[in-house]
């Protein structure tokens, strides 16, 4: 194999494995990419992971990416790897208060804030936003 080939496989191949999603050090970063439920120091972590995981399709349809924070430590279904600064740095610029949930549009605006996880109430709030009526008309 001459060295033009060995190159050209290379390319080829860290471009197939290159599309992994950077280290998330602030929500900054999904700003016009994601929407996001940030979830602060809930009671009941299991039961809300599970009803996240039960409502996948719906949550990956509205392009969400949600962050279940306790203590210093997230729990998510971002692709990537979370820096060990993302909670405080989440913290710092979202002051949620415990057992709240945020919700945070693409535009980075905080447009929800609940008292207790109610995934409907944040879907129906999702699809009244200009442009998630836009997304579903494509």
């Amino acid at each position: 194999m001459n060295n033009f080939t060995k190159l050209v496989l290379l390319l080829l191949s860290s471009s197939a494995f290159g599309h992994q999603p950077a280290v998330l050090s602030d929500l900054g970063s999904l700003k016009w990419d994601k929407r996001i439920v940030v979830v602060n120091e809930v009671q009941s972590r299991e039961t809300l992971l599970a009803l996240f995981e039960s409502n996948k399709n719906k949550i990956d349809e509205r392009d969400m990416v949600w962050f279940v924070l306790t203590g210093n430590q997230a729990q998510t279904n971002y692709q990537g790897t979370l820096s060990a600064a993302f909670v405080a740095k989440t913290r710092e610029r979202y002051p949620i208060k415990p057992g709240k949930i945020m919700l945070i549009g693409k535009d980075g605006g905080v447009k929800f804030l609940l008292d207790r996880v109610d995934l409907e109430a944040i879907f129906l709030e999702i699809d009244v936003m200009p442009m998630r009526k836009n997304e579903m008309l494509h």
